[in-house]
């Protein structure tokens, strides 16, 4: 399986509105500029996973974006699936070991992805940008 760029950065987008508290609308762009990220392309992104029902985008003065639902409710599985179709794309075919081996290895990635919120995600950055924040001594 390869990770597209797209999944990468629309996630990273999404983990960064789970940070903030419920409600709070941001710009894609704003946001993709506080990732590194390109505008344009978190903003397509974001307009897919409005598409899909991940997202609540309003345009002009006070819009922005926010979460369609709670962070605790979207799982991984929900973003692949509202951008990728699918995790894995397995062959289509039956009655061999082989093609039986992958569709249990896609069974398996879909399960992991759907016991991933984008609340544990946004928790476990919370933790990791505070062990990098700087440690003054006096």
């Amino acid at each position: 399986m390869r990770v597209s760029q797209r999944l990468d950065y629309a996630l990273r987008g999404l983990v960064a509105l789970a940070q903030r508290p419920p409600g709070t609308a941001v710009a894609a762009g704003e946001l993709a500029d506080s990732l590194s990220l390109p505008r344009r392309f978190l903003e397509q992104q974001f307009t897919a996973l409005a598409q899909g029902g991940l997202l609540d985008c309003r345009r002009g003065a006070g819009g922005g974006c926010t979460l369609a639902r709670p962070a605790g409710s979207v799982s991984v599985a929900d973003v692949v699936q509202a951008l990728e179709g699918s995790a894995m794309d397995v062959p289509r075919t039956s009655g061999t070991v082989v093609s039986d081996m992958w569709a249990d290895v896609a069974r398996s990635l879909d399960g992991l992805l759907a016991s991933v919120t984008l609340a544990d995600l946004a928790s476990r950055q919370d933790r990791l940008d505070a062990s990098r924040e700087a440690i003054y001594y006096i």
